[in-house]
């Protein structure tokens, strides 16, 4: 028995309400189709592991409703014993809405969740699901399956390494880390395997060829799903790789590492392998670092080697901001980048993350002038998002900055979710918007066609500007919901003058014994808070448990204050929460 689970595997699109059947979010990797990344290396592996009924569904590739569940794939999943549920954090709320629907329609089924939101936040992800399989999960899913089939009803799961569960009783247990993947083990797995639909449907393959990353960028989430050092397949695997990608469908590739070009060294004598070998390479494109720039010999190789883009995360033009981001960058190295990659011909698709606490909404003006004045290819001009697990979310939480806790599909680097410093989430969202509306003009598709910088630049532009208005008017709502949460802002901040205000004069008042005055204190401030609570009551149903931690971080502030003036304790019902950061 202990092979014959019935093991179905799947990752959802996003959508644009976080819903199932919602209408399929865009960015704009959407103009391109990519294969799913996860789910075909552990369909590979499954099938390796010799659980011959492992399927993988890709709603991305449906016919008749592209990006939604047919029914086949819910007649397929209703009759598993385990579905493997993978999810980023903008795909988590339809992935546990998916997770229930399962259930509810078939609770003999086991739900396995993985991928960077269950990392992040197991407790909730077993909510809904049996098994988080945390980081990565090659061996940890196998593993688990044992385990299943052993018993599939009550599996033995206290040893095995890297999963979160819940018991029979409704516990929640987490199980020490699994250690990441050796350069060996890594290299040791098998290729992925794609779905009939993702082969008939992509016009892009993805090849992986490394993880894990040293960097710390202060927003990102790599270290905390693949670790902190580099790991790379070896030179013959990578090499044999590519030409397995090649050989399923021959499309341009998308090497997903999160820096390509990390060791320059192993790059170079893979390149150099390629074209000894005549392999014909499809055009193809990596995400590196300005550092690479420095090394004219690889740059004119990956040129040789057919490499026509390269994303990189430029982030910034403030330097400020650059170092609040931990990305040991400055403007002028990324000046030099994006000129040493097109002296080359190679294209670059320049990405910003805008609304640090160091950024206005002159920075984000300012940014487009930089990509303007660079000629970026191709640009994205993101908002700073406090994904779960990075080290600058549990700051931000700490502080009161994320405005949209918990509402996940708005988490795409599209939409504001945090507050920063010197602007409001109205600004961050409109600057974004803005930049990307100017980015991809009809006036910019024109000036790079008639100073001949190509009919590509041309129509990325104007495939772009579509773009951004679809996505602008899918985001409509919450944009004017973000305007509505600024308005009320900026009132509750008057309001709170008026507080400080009647409070010195209570505080001066002479007429008054200090045990009265600390009683007035106390009646006048429950009664504002209560106050101001009605004033949101009418907003938007994701920003009220913001608004309420704003109100009551202003209270907790001004009666510390007061506190310290008066010399007594100054008590407001609620609980206490950190000071505001005004």
């Amino acid at each position: 028995m202990k092979k014959d689970l019935a093991i179905t595997l799947i990752e959802l699109p996003s959508t644009v309400d976080g819903t199932l059947d919602g209408k399929l979010a865009k960015d704009i990797y959407s103009l391109l189709k990519y294969p799913a990344r996860g789910v075909p290396m552990l369909l590979a592996e499954m099938k390796r592991a010799g659980y011959r009924d492992t399927v993988a569904i890709n709603p991305q590739y449906n016919r008749r409703d592209p990006g939604h569940l047919d029914a086949s794939d819910w007649a397929r999943l209703l009759s598993s014993d385990v579905v493997g549920i993978s999810a980023i954090t903008r795909t988590a709320l339809q992935s546990f809405e998916l997770a229930r629907k399962l259930k509810e329609a078939n609770p003999k089924i086991k739900i396995v969740f993985g991928g960077p939101h269950p990392t992040a936040l197991p407790h909730e992800s077993l909510q809904y699901g049996d098994i988080v399989v945390m980081h990565e999960g090659d061996h940890t899913f196998p593993d688990a399956a044992a385990r299943l089939a052993d018993n599939l009803e009550r599996p033995e799961l206290g040893d095995v390494l890297g999963v979160a569960y819940k018991t029979n009783d409704g516990e929640i247990r987490v199980n020490p880390e699994r250690p990441f993947l050796t350069m060996d083990q890594l290299s040791a797995l098998p290729f992925p395997e794609y779905t009939v639909g993702e082969i008939r449907g992509i016009t892009h393959n993805v090849v992986n060829t490394s993880r894990g990353c040293p960097f710390e960028c202060e927003y990102c989430s790599v270290i905390d799903n693949f670790g902190r050092q580099f790991r790379f397949l070896d030179d013959d695997t990578t090499v044999d790789l590519i030409k397995y990608t090649i050989g399923v469908k021959h499309r341009p590739i998308f090497f997903g590492d999160d820096i390509f070009n990390a060791n320059r060294g192993r790059v170079k004598r893979v390149l150099t392998r390629l074209l000894e070998d005549g392999v014909k390479m499809p055009r193809w494109f990596a995400q590196v670092r300005v550092e690479s720039a420095c090394d004219p010999e690889m740059l004119k190789l990956m040129a040789r080697a057919r490499c026509s883009y390269v994303f990189i995360g430029l982030e910034s033009i403030n330097d400020e901001t650059l170092k609040l981001y931990h990305k040991h960058s400055t403007l002028e190295k990324n000046r030099q980048a994006i000129e040493a990659f097109h002296q080359v011909g190679i294209r670059v698709h320049g990405m910003f993350v805008l609304g640090s606490d160091a950024d206005t909404p002159q920075t984000i003006s300012d940014t487009f002038v930089f990509a303007k004045e660079m000629n970026l290819d191709s640009a994205q001009f993101f908002a700073l998002t406090a994904v779960p697990g990075p080290p600058m979310t549990a700051r931000y939480e700490s502080e009161g900055k994320i405005i949209a806790q918990g509402q996940w599909h708005l988490f795409d680097a599209q939409h504001a979710v945090v507050r920063p410093k010197k602007m409001t989430a109205y600004e961050l969202q409109m600057g974004t918007i803005e930049a990307s509306l100017r980015f991809y003009s009809y006036r910019e598709a024109f000036r790079h066609l008639m100073q001949g910088r190509g009919l590509f630049n041309f129509l990325i532009r104007i495939k772009g500007r579509q773009l951004a208005k679809r996505i602008l008017s899918d985001n409509a709502e919450y944009v004017k919901s973000l305007k509505q949460l600024d308005d009320w802002q900026h009132g509750l901040h008057r309001e709170y003058e008026s507080w400080r205000e009647w409070a010195s004069r209570l505080v001066e008042d002479g007429s008054l014994e200090l045990d009265e005055k600390l009683d007035r204190l106390q009646r006048y401030l429950i009664e504002k808070r209560d106050h101001v609570r009605e004033s949101y009551a009418s907003m938007e149903a994701e920003f009220r448990p913001y608004c309420q931690s704003l109100v009551d971080r202003m209270i907790e502030k001004l009666g510390g204050q007061l506190e310290s003036a008066l010399g007594g304790p100054v008590n407001v019902s609620g609980v206490p929460l950190p000071v505001f950061q005004g």
